[in-house]
């Protein structure tokens, strides 16, 4: 498949970037005549993925399911040993057993890291060498950038680290859409949880009009989000018409108000900003 790469238009950066210490990537891929187009500004940068990486592990999980390999519907044990920190609630729960659907679900809409290293696990446990698996994945939609090296919130300075490019993980969610990795009603499963995000301060903030199913990311001095934008709530109808957007926004910022949650709500805003003023310019 060719993707038709256009000039990007002028005033979709805000001024305020161009005095900013930060490193700037987007992507939005859109259709004109059913044909995929995009423009993009460093598109192919690599950054490390934080929790954006988690949409193609729910994939890789939805897979394995529609391979008979495992029940979503099953439950499985919650050890102590599990449970690890940053974003989730399960850390903070008594909880003993969870079904495999609630794992994906708390990994989409609340970025819980626990929930997404027992996932790890699963694929380890029903097919071994869970990394190698999922990076054989990506290679399989020819992505040489996206990788996923490691857990979440485990070692978090020392290599290997999970990275992606807003192209790649646009890709992938355009395959997605494409109901080329998953079938119908396991995509519009997946999105279905991804349109209940509960961070919604980044690209959806200003898309009122939009219905946005999105997977954030954040670590230090990194702010991601990538999202599947539709015009209307139904999804099946918007996804055979060809009526929505992907779009994917990341930014790497210094400490440049000396508070770094001032300058991570600044970078947020950039990325909101971003995204309102493409679709925009590229709405019908």
């Amino acid at each position: 498949m060719v993707i038709k790469q256009n000039k990007l238009p002028k005033n979709v950066i805000p001024l305020i970037c161009d005095s900013l210490p930060i490193e700037l990537s987007f992507c939005l891929f859109y259709f004109e005549n059913n044909s995929l187009n995009y423009v993009g500004n460093n598109e192919n940068i690599v950054f490390p993925a934080a929790s954006v990486i988690k949409i193609p592990l729910a994939i890789y999980i939805l897979k394995l399911y529609e391979q008979n390999k495992i029940d979503i519907n099953q439950e499985v044990e919650i050890k102590s040993s599990d449970k690890v920190g940053g974003a989730g609630v399960i850390k903070d729960l008594s909880i003993t057993k969870l079904k495999i659907i609630d794992l994906i679900t708390l990994a989409i809409i609340i970025s819980d890291n626990t929930a997404s290293n027992i996932l790890i696990d699963i694929i380890e446990e029903i097919e071994g060498k869970a990394f190698e698996k999922l990076n054989s994945f990506f290679s399989s939609l020819s992505l040489k950038e996206s990788r996923i090296n490691r857990k979440f919130m485990v070692d978090l300075i020392s290599p290997p680290v999970n990275f992606t490019t807003t192209f790649e993980i646009n890709y992938i969610l355009y395959k997605l859409t494409n109901f080329e990795l998953l079938n119908e009603e396991n995509t519009i499963k997946l999105i279905k949880i991804m349109l209940k995000q509960q961070y919604t301060e980044k690209i959806p903030m200003y898309l009122d009009n939009y219905y946005v199913a999105n997977k954030t990311g954040d670590i230090s001095g990194i702010s991601l989000d990538s999202a599947i934008i539709f015009k209307s709530n139904d999804i099946k109808k918007e996804l055979i018409n060809k009526n929505y957007f992907i779009l994917s926004v990341f930014i790497k910022f210094g400490n440049f108000t000396g508070n770094p949650k001032t300058s991570r709500n600044i970078v947020n805003t950039i990325i909101s900003e971003i995204s309102f003023n493409l679709l925009k310019l590229f709405e019908t």
